[in-house]
């Protein structure tokens, strides 16, 4: 079971969706489409050590979880 969940988000910076990218609950990227669904854009957060979270996790996992926030764009849904 992965511990890596994808949500839509509109946060007020960007004027498309995003993608939104949590690991064990914790925001750990968000893929933006500002510039086109050719050129997205990943923001990536840091660890927070005084929550005891590491953003540390198996990289297939974390391709995968990218290939699927692309669809998501792409296809709206």
């Amino acid at each position: 079971m992965t511990r890596l969940e994808l949500f839509f988000s509109s946060p007020m910076d960007y004027e498309n969706l995003t993608v939104e990218i949590q690991l064990d609950r914790e925001r750990i990227a968000e893929i933006n489409q500002e510039k086109g669904l050719e050129n997205l854009e990943i923001e990536l957060f840091g660890t927070d050590a005084a929550l005891n979270f590491s953003a540390k996790l198996p990289f297939d996992d974390f391709l995968v979880a990218l290939g699927e926030a692309r669809e998501m764009l792409r296809n709206g849904k």
